[in-house]
């Protein structure tokens, strides 16, 4: 974490992991920048807690994502959403038929 001030920093969550003494993949590490923009956290707990959330998605299995498993599972819900047509060419079924 690169403190910029009170309410901001700088924060890598990919690179080189100690434990298994290399890092994940070839690219080089960007950094999330993190901002409280509500609220009086501590800007350390606050990177703390993202990080923990970037480390294993258990829905997944995914080790080190680099991206928090909440805006993840974001991104792929809103690339679900948006895949279809733009507008709709049937009308809406009435409740019945979800039944």
């Amino acid at each position: 974490m690169l403190k910029v001030d009170k309410k901001s920093a700088f924060l890598w969550t990919r690179g080189f992991i100690p434990r298994i003494q290399t890092q994940l993949g070839l690219e080089t590490p960007n950094p999330l920048e993190i901002e409280i923009c509500k609220g009086t956290s501590d800007l350390k707990t606050v990177c703390k807690d993202i990080l923990a959330l970037t480390k294993l998605n258990y829905n997944s299995c995914i080790f080190a994502d680099g991206k928090p498993v909440t805006l993840r599972f974001a991104d792929m819900i809103g690339s679900v959403l948006t895949a279809g047509p733009k507008e709709l060419t049937q009308q809406v079924l009435p409740f019945k038929h979800y039944i």
